[in-house]
């Protein structure tokens, strides 16, 4: 079934993650609070990467950086989520300490929201984020992962993206955004048929490096959200300098808590295993 056979209501449901939980507080409150305690306990350094105020992310070394030198550290750089309209990289601190566990620096990158600043404009962002975390990691050692609308800012930047990263994971995200003009959600991202086009990773896989891709998406997720991600990876196999998608659909887990089981999913390489 094509998404342009839905009802109105019908695709307003389809990319409406709350419609598959009971209650989508519960997993905002937690990011919100476990991040909290995560900078309370743990060291994060906020640094600018940009000249826009919300240009800026969360550091947390997990060893004293003068210890060990920039080149052979290893780094998970997150993006998070919200339909670009809402979180911020506070909230992608909650994952600090399972990504410290296993000797990986992290980061959370935070960028502007819609409508106060255009989707261009938050691609731009973490374009220039990753740029900025290049100039302190080999990009061979940095690991991408974007959830959501992270996940569809980390997909555009692959286009742009001119070295090979250890890694990049998309959680549950959204690749082909026409179907998102036909929602609430535009409202607030204001795309229009030529830029909804201009802004879809799927129409710039051809640019991106045969960097190592994973994409995940929960099971108790709708079936657009589903359908995005496997065609996002069919049209990465299908470039001929491509190496294949590693694709999963994660069992029991939905849009919001798929993200507990990122770093026990072995879902990346863990330094000096």
């Amino acid at each position: 079934m094509s998404w342009r056979d839905y009802s109105p209501d019908e695709l307003e449901r389809e990319y409406t993650p709350a419609s598959c939980v009971e209650n989508i507080q519960k997993y905002l409150d937690h990011y919100a609070n476990a991040g909290v305690h995560s900078r309370q306990n743990i060291r994060h350094e906020k640094m600018q990467y940009g000249p826009h105020t919300d240009e800026w992310m969360w550091l947390a070394p997990h060893t004293d950086p003068e210890t060990k030198t920039t080149d052979t550290r290893h780094l998970v750089a997150f993006v998070h989520g919200g339909f670009w309209r809402r979180l911020s990289a506070d909230d992608g601190t909650f994952l600090t300490p399972d990504w410290q566990r296993l000797s990986f620096d992290y980061a959370s990158i935070n960028y502007s929201l819609c409508p106060k600043e255009s989707l261009q404009t938050l691609v731009e962002q973490t374009q220039r984020a990753i740029q900025f975390l290049q100039k302190n990691y080999d990009a061979a050692n940095i690991t991408l992962i974007g959830h959501s609308a992270g996940a569809h800012l980390i997909a555009m930047a692959l286009s742009s993206i001119t070295e090979k990263f250890a890694r990049v994971v998309l959680v549950s995200g959204v690749f082909d955004l026409e179907p998102i003009t036909r929602t609430s959600v535009n409202e607030a991202v204001q795309l229009n048929s030529e830029s909804a086009e201009r802004l879809s990773p799927i129409n710039f896989v051809s640019q991106a490096l045969d960097t190592p891709l994973t994409i995940i998406w929960g099971e108790n997720e709708t079936g657009e959200f589903k359908r995005q991600s496997r065609e996002f990876a069919s049209a990465w196999d299908n470039e001929r300098t491509h190496s294949p998608a590693i694709t999963r659909e994660i069992s029991k887990r939905n849009h919001f808590d798929i993200l507990y089981d990122l770093s026990t999913g072995g879902l990346v390489d863990v330094p000096g295993a």
